[in-house]
């Protein structure tokens, strides 16, 4: 045939452009409640069965992951309420440790002295800033301990902080004797400490017995904190309080060293 002028010249037949390609239908997806009724319709039990148990098993492994989820959440909250708890009672055997052997030797270079026929200044011993340790029990409290330890150990706790608190109340009333009648009296020269038979006056005797007394709480606190820490570090549940127990648990190293 021959193309009109007007007409542009038909292509040759390997010129013509290739048809488009016919694609595939996606492929029909059903959801599970879909798949189940078509095995319910068609009576194929076993796929019923198998469709049946996949569901169970993924509710299971669902609840479980989410249990073991919150299981570990728990276990490292508790691990970090348990392990400030032992920072704070091992700082506070250091800080008590040091307060012991500042006092064992003003004491006994006192004692020293005085036997010596001198007559020394009577010793006393302040702390540092603040005259109490600062009240971390009540911030432990709202940290929910309840749920998490056992109530033998919860009251052991609640007991040694509580002694903590009254044996730093006894240690303001030595301290405010020593601010109000020794200081001053320090200034006249140590003279004014003894009456005429060179002998100490008894107020004064009486306040170094009182640090003396200090000490030894001290220590027992010592003890104790040190009793806590294994309490709270140990995998097992012990019955007695360490206070009970003499301040050394069952398979616990006994080191105390109360005077």
């Amino acid at each position: 045939m021959t193309a009109t002028p007007n007409e542009p010249p038909a292509l040759p037949p390997e010129a013509a452009p290739p048809a488009a390609a016919v694609r595939p239908p996606p492929p029909l997806r059903i959801s599970l409640l879909g798949r189940i009724t078509h095995h319910l319709r068609t009576q194929n039990w076993t796929a019923v069965v198998i469709e049946f148990v996949v569901v169970v098993v993924g509710v299971f492994l669902g609840f479980q992951l989410n249990n073991w989820n919150e299981e570990r959440l728990e276990a490292d909250k508790r691990a970090g309420i348990i392990g400030a708890i032992i920072t704070n009672l091992d700082d506070s055997i250091g800080v008590q440790m040091k307060m012991v052997g500042e006092i064992e030797k003003g004491l006994a270079d006192w004692k020293t002295a005085y036997s010596a026929d001198e007559k020394p200044i009577p010793y006393y011993f302040r702390i540092g800033g603040s005259d109490t340790a600062p009240t971390v029990w009540t911030t432990f409290e709202q940290m929910q301990l309840t749920e998490l330890l056992d109530p033998v150990t919860l009251f052991d706790l609640a007991f040694f902080y509580s002694e903590l608190d009254g044996v730093g109340r006894k240690y303001l009333r030595y301290v405010t004797f020593v601010e109000d009648e020794v200081l001053p009296r320090e200034v006249a020269g140590s003279e004014a400490f003894y009456g005429s038979d060179g002998s100490l006056l008894p107020q004064f005797q009486a306040n170094m017995d009182r640090l003396r007394d200090f000490q030894t709480e001290t220590v027992r606190q010592t003890d104790w904190a040190r009793c806590l820490i294994y309490r709270l570090e140990a995998r097992t549940i012990f019955e007695d309080t360490c206070r009970r127990a003499g301040y050394v648990l069952e398979g616990m190293p006994a080191t105390r060293r109360t005077p």
